[in-house]
């Protein structure tokens, strides 16, 4: 039976390494979930997807941390607040978008991209994207 905490942290430290900032990763997901939805284009017209490749690095390492430890952070609990309707109003349907852009950049990056790696993502960013979610 796979063990999907131990592929995804082993698929964490093939992509992020030591946590490091990726810029190839990080601008091949732009690319892919810009590309993917006009919506989702649309939320990033007026953006400096400069400023926007840094806080999804950030972004993504919050929603790992909150999978190991269940206890949402105040820069968790204020990146929901930012992205619900009282903000910048991204729909919950969304965060499936996001999610499948970035097993798209994964695949690209991890040269051990199988099935299972691709589930122990989805399973280990699920907790994070419902927190998201609920924040709406």
């Amino acid at each position: 039976m796979p063990n999907y905490d131990n592929i995804f942290g082993e698929g964490v430290a093939r992509v992020l390494g030591d946590g490091a900032y990726k810029p190839e990763f990080i601008r091949d997901f732009y690319d892919i979930f810009l590309e993917v939805s006009p919506a989702v284009a649309e939320k990033f017209a007026h953006t400096d997807m400069s400023a926007q490749r840094t806080m999804l690095h950030d972004s993504l390492l919050l929603m790992i941390d909150f999978n190991r430890t269940r206890v949402p952070t105040q820069r968790l609990k204020q990146l929901a607040e930012i992205h619900s309707r009282r903000a910048h109003d991204v729909s919950p349907a969304l965060y499936d978008v996001w999610l499948d852009s970035l097993i798209a950049a994964l695949r690209r990056h991890d040269p051990e991209f199988t099935d299972d790696v691709e589930l122990a993502w989805r399973i280990a960013l699920a907790p994070g994207i419902c927190f998201m979610r609920f924040a709406y």
